[in-house]
């Protein structure tokens, strides 16, 4: 639990599935223009369905729930970014206690 004053720090995971499956210099082109100053960010294929894109980054936030906002202004922010068309399948944020996750509908 934070001391008073601090603002907690997040993780934040999203899902975003493409038309089809992506290769890594997509991957490369969306990393270079979707919050490259960030140095914790990752970005990669899933390894079994290669039109799954994931995204995970560390967030600071008043509470899980505007933690999870992020997750969703981070989703749309690639969705925006990426040459090639995206779907937001999942997004959830998490602590060392708790998670909240929000899944699409298909």
């Amino acid at each position: 639990m934070p001391q008073t004053g601090e603002v907690p720090t997040y993780a934040l995971y999203v899902a975003l599935r493409a038309d089809q499956p992506l290769d890594e210099g997509a991957v490369e082109a969306l990393g270079l223009v979707l919050r490259p100053e960030d140095d914790g960010r990752c970005m990669w294929l899933d390894e079994s369905d290669g039109a799954l894109l994931r995204v995970a980054v560390d967030c600071s936030a008043g509470d899980l729930e505007a933690a999870l906002g992020l997750g969703h202004d981070l989703a749309e922010e690639a969705r925006d970014l990426s040459s090639f068309r995206l779907a937001v399948e999942e997004v959830s944020a998490m602590d060392e206690e708790r998670q909240l996750v929000w899944r699409g509908t298909p």
